[in-house]
């Protein structure tokens, strides 16, 4: 890590970057832009932080173990976050995010936030997913084994989640889902 990513040199690290592929790992920065008048993060962007952390590992997992011209599309089914440290303008945090289970259509993915100071954590969350025809949005399909490989692939190679998302709520799983 240079002085400049950890905010040591005194200028602010990017807004936005992947710092490790397993776990795969975003690190943020919060923007004065992100805040209530009080300082605090507005609790909306948290999801927000999330959905962007899963977007980036989508075009750094996801996307290259698809084979070329194969179209994806996975909407989102379901969302979950449970808030647990508030954040300032200037506070740099990690979202690691690890795959949380594979169904026939759906993939969960799971992300733990912790700030980059003293590892304290910030949010957890599980962001759900279905996959559906390129051709028609409104049919569901399996996932590709391609992508079921990459994940399996992530998860084995990333270590165990952090054991916080235990917290999340278990994934319930039905016969089409």
């Amino acid at each position: 890590m240079t002085a400049a990513s950890d905010g040591s040199s005194g200028l602010p690290p990017p807004q936005e970057g992947v710092v490790s592929m397993r776990p795969f790992t975003v690190r943020r920065c919060v923007r004065w832009s992100d805040c209530d008048p009080a300082g605090v993060v507005y609790a909306g962007k948290f999801p927000l932080y999330m959905l962007d952390a899963c977007q980036l590992f989508g075009q750094h997992v996801v996307q290259p173990a698809l084979p070329a011209g194969v179209q994806h599309r996975a909407p989102g089914k379901g969302l979950e976050i449970e808030f647990l440290g508030p954040l300032w303008p200037g506070d740099v945090f990690d979202i690691e995010i690890h795959p949380g289970g594979i169904g026939t259509r759906t993939v969960h993915l799971l992300a733990a936030a912790r700030r980059v100071d003293d590892g304290r954590p910030v949010f957890i969350g599980r962001v759900t997913s279905i996959h559906v025809s390129p051709d028609d949005r409104t049919i569901g399909v399996d996932v590709a084994p391609e992508l079921r490989a990459a994940l399996e692939d992530q998860a084995a190679h990333s270590g165990p989640p952090p054991q916080i998302l235990q917290r999340l709520s278990p994934v319930t799983r039905f016969a089409k889902g």
